[in-house]
């Protein structure tokens, strides 16, 4: 089950992640079940969360990061993201922006599987196991390009999801060549995801 006022919390509280503190600030959103957090690193706005605690059993929760300042993302993406998917429940759903992440742009661009670029390798690790490339066009609202993660529902579900993703990282071995760094990176997560190296941190028990 989500526990997302307890994330709010935490990050309002203050978390340090390699040596840098960053405290949140917490504002009302559009309605009573959506929360906006903003987290700064002294006066400067590292990012933005939109928090959407759920509405009844049809709209489940979901978190939204945006606004990402390029230059700090790299040093609290992983720790922040996995802290998110804790507070998460089955089959509920991440967003995170990546127009400024420039590698992950370069490798979707290019048609890489979303789980083999850098941002979705770190949510797919999380456990979010069934991932896509988004642009919301909401008339001016949509912000950025997003990829979205979502948690399976059970175990089952995620063997299945998990199967594909292995299935989709031999498939772009078998295809795919090239030579700077942004295919090789992707080569190299395909190869931790096929030899059984890597292993979603909810995978296997957690659902």
């Amino acid at each position: 089950m989500a526990n997302l006022m307890e994330l709010v919390e935490v990050l309002v509280n203050g978390i340090e992640v390699n040596g840098v503190r960053v405290r949140g600030v917490m504002r009302n959103g559009r309605f009573r079940e959506e929360v906006n957090v903003n987290l700064y690193l002294g006066g400067s706005r590292l990012l933005s969360l939109k928090v959407f605690l759920g509405r009844g059993p049809y709209y489940g929760p979901w978190v939204e990061v945006f606004n990402v300042n390029e230059s700090v993302w790299g040093l609290m993406d992983e720790h922040l993201i996995n802290m998110i998917a804790r507070h998460l429940g089955p089959g509920n759903v991440l967003y995170v922006e990546y127009l400024t992440d420039r590698e992950t742009r370069v490798q979707l661009q290019r048609g890489y599987p979303p789980f083999l670029s850098r941002l979705g390798y770190i949510m797919v690790k999380a456990g979010f196991t069934w991932l896509k490339d988004w642009y919301y066009p909401e008339g001016w609202l949509e912000g950025g390009p997003k990829l979205e993660g979502q948690l399976p529902l059970n175990n089952l579900e995620a063997e299945v999801q998990w199967g594909k993703v292995r299935k989709g990282a031999w498939e772009f071995l078998k295809g795919n060549s090239g030579v700077d760094e942004y295919w090789v990176k992707a080569v190299e997560r395909a190869r931790a995801i096929v030899e059984g190296r890597v292993v979603p941190i909810q995978y296997g028990g957690a659902y």
